[in-house]
């Protein structure tokens, strides 16, 4: 809100007159960050953007953006001109937000606005070929900067990852197993996570798991104890803003760039398209069940 209409507020005209307004007054009273309204590109919406300043006005924005029914996007994933289905608040984060701690020699707890190239500078050679400007939140989302291959997404270093999930609960997730179960105490996971275990044991998800390339959004693959154990924060990775909200990460150091990524692949068919929207549904309708993020078929393009 500029001076002046601060100055103006309470008097007659300059109260919100609908829900759209409301939500961005009560965005810009309760969140620290550049607000923008992006009305006029999209005749059936509305849209705006707010870059953040703190992590912890992620859980102000999530509340409002749930109240008032606007989907939560993370910038770079959808665009007011590519989302014609329902109300969006596209969310950036600072640059500000780029502190690297290092957790020893071989790993680091990174911020939302750490980039590709000042961790490749520093040894963390899974980032040879993300772009350099690219933001550790962006590149964890895409699908595009990680190994394709069933069992090789322990090759983007991530070790654990600290989440907003679709309900509003905030967690700490990493590997899971036998001496490290907590994901079960959080309320969402203790839900899901036996859901995805039965997915793996389906037959088109199991056919997938013996081929050379893995199709489906999320990486079932890195919940099945192969070449290393599982972890279920890798689980998220290629989310693309889908199901979940990440805001910091502990990545380890990989020393060489081994990835093989699916712009190498050649052009083929690897999977019934059928059966990665089912498996790619269930995921969402799982975690996401009221649609707080954005939906596949609401993003043209």
């Amino acid at each position: 809100m500029d001076r002046r209409s601060f100055l103006q507020f309470g008097r007659s005209g300059v109260l919100p007159e609908t829900p759209w307004d409301l939500f961005c007054h009560r965005l810009q009273r309760t969140v620290r960050g550049d607000f923008k309204r992006l009305d006029g590109l999209n005749e059936a919406y509305h849209a705006a953007q707010i870059c953040i300043y703190r992590l912890a006005d992620i859980q102000h924005i999530y509340a409002l953006c749930r109240e008032y029914e606007v989907a939560m996007v993370l910038d770079g994933f959808a665009s007011p001109q590519t989302v014609h289905t329902r109300d969006l608040l596209m969310v950036q984060f600072s640059p500000s937000l780029n502190i690297i701690e290092e957790l020893g020699e071989q790993a680091c707890l990174a911020q939302p606005s750490v980039t590709a190239g000042q961790l490749l500078a520093l040894g963390y050679y899974q980032f040879s070929r993300v772009p350099a400007e690219m933001t550790i939140a962006q590149w964890f989302a895409s699908p595009l900067y990680h190994d394709c291959r069933p069992y090789f997404s322990f090759l983007s270093g991530v070790e654990r990852i600290n989440a907003i999930f679709a309900d509003g609960s905030q967690a700490v997730v990493g590997g899971f197993g036998v001496d490290d179960r907590s994901a079960l105490s959080v309320p969402i996971l203790s839900r899901c996570i036996p859901n995805l275990f039965e997915l793996l044991r389906e037959d088109s998800v199991e056919t997938q798991l013996a081929s050379d390339y893995w199709p489906y959004s999320y990486r079932l693959d890195s919940l099945k104890k192969n070449l290393v154990d599982i972890n279920i924060a890798r689980f998220f990775q290629g989310h693309q803003g889908r199901i979940i909200w990440v805001q910091q990460w502990v990545i380890r150091k990989i020393p060489q760039d081994v990835l093989l990524l699916k712009a190498q692949l050649p052009e083929e068919e690897c999977a019934d398209s059928e059966s990665i929207a089912r498996i790619n549904d269930r995921i969402k309708g799982l975690f996401d069940p009221t649609g707080i993020f954005l939906y596949d078929d609401e993003v043209i393009g």
